[in-house]
C-alpha cells in the first residue's frame, strides 16, 4: 500500500467516526418545499420592502407640502350633504288644526330643503293633495301640480291647476293658493273660478277662504251667474 492511499484510508476513516458522534436527527435533515418556496420569496420581498421605505424616506417632505397645501383624500359626499335633498316617495303629513280636527298632506313624491336665509325647513311636493275634515264630518280637499309644504306653522303654498272641492258640492279652480292647513284658511292672488249647487263665478284678483269655506270673499272684478234651479229653490 503507497503512503496516499494511507492517508486516504485514514481520512475517511475519521469521516466515519464524526458521522458517527453525530445525532441521528442531523444526520437525516432534510428542508421541505414550502420552507423552501418561502425563503425564496423572501429573498425578493425584503429588498422591496426596504426599497419602499427608503422612497417614503426621501418622498415624505414632498407629502407634506402637498398636505399644507390644501390637498385632502376624502368621501367627496359627506353625511350633512346626502341629508340635504332627501327624496320620500308617496309621502303623508299628519296634523290637527285649531279646533282639533286632523288634517293630511299627500303626494307622489317630496323632496326635503334645508332652512336658508331664516326661512324654515320646507318640502317640495309632486302632485300634493291635502284635506281637511270639519266639525260636522264634512271635508274639504285640495289638489294641484306642485306644492311646497312647512311643517313647522303647516303653510301649504300650492301651484298649477289648483282644485279646491267642498263636502256641499261648492268648488274652486285657480293657478296658485295658500293653504293654512293650522288655521282653515286659504287665499289666492290670481284669477279664480268657483262653481256650487247655486252657480258659478269667477274674478280676476284672487280670493279669500276663511273657516274651512264658512266665509269665502271673491276679490276684484267678479262676475257671478246663478242656475235657474237655484232661484226656484228659493221662491
Amino acid at each position: 500500500m503507497t503512503e496516499d492511499q494511507a492517508k486516504l484510508d485514514e481520512k475517511a476513516a475519521r469521516d466515519a467516526r464524526s458521522r458517527d458522534r453525530m445525532p441521528s436527527g442531523r444526520r437525516n435533515v432534510s428542508i421541505s418545499p414550502f420552507r423552501r418556496i418561502i425563503v425564496r420569496s423572501l429573498k425578493f420581498v425584503l429588498p422591496l420592502i426596504a426599497m419602499t421605505l427608503m422612497a417614503l424616506v426621501v418622498l415624505w417632505p414632498q407629502i407634506e407640502e402637498v398636505q399644507e397645501s390644501g390637498f385632502r383624500v376624502g368621501f367627496s359626499t359627506s353625511p350633512e350633504d346626502l341629508m340635504e335633498n332627501v327624496a320620500m316617495s308617496n309621502p303623508r303629513f299628519f296634523g290637527v288644526d285649531g279646533n282639533r280636527q286632523p288634517f293630511t298632506v299627500t303626494a307622489q313624491e317630496a323632496v326635503e330643503s334645508k332652512a336658508e336665509d331664516g326661512h324654515d325647513d320646507h318640502v317640495y311636493l309632486d302632485a300634493p293633495q291635502a284635506d281637511m275634515t270639519l266639525k260636522d264630518g264634512s271635508w274639504i280637499a285640495l289638489t294641484a301640480n306642485e306644492g311646497f309644504y312647512t311643517e313647522t306653522d303647516g303653510l301649504l303654498d300650492l301651484v298649477g291647476a289648483v282644485n279646491m272641492y267642498h263636502d256641499n258640492g261648492f268648488e274652486l279652480h285657480t293657478q296658485k293658493a295658500e293653504v293654512e292647513m293650522n288655521e282653515g284658511n286659504a287665499r289666492g292672488s290670481v284669477p279664480v273660478d268657483g262653481q256650487g249647487p247655486f252657480g258659478t263665478i269667477n274674478s280676476d284678483s284672487g280670493f279669500e277662504l276663511e273657516n274651512k269655506g264658512k266665509v269665502i270673499r271673491f276679490l276684484g272684478n267678479a262676475k257671478m251667474v246663478i242656475f235657474d234651479s237655484a232661484l226656484k229653490g228659493k221662491s
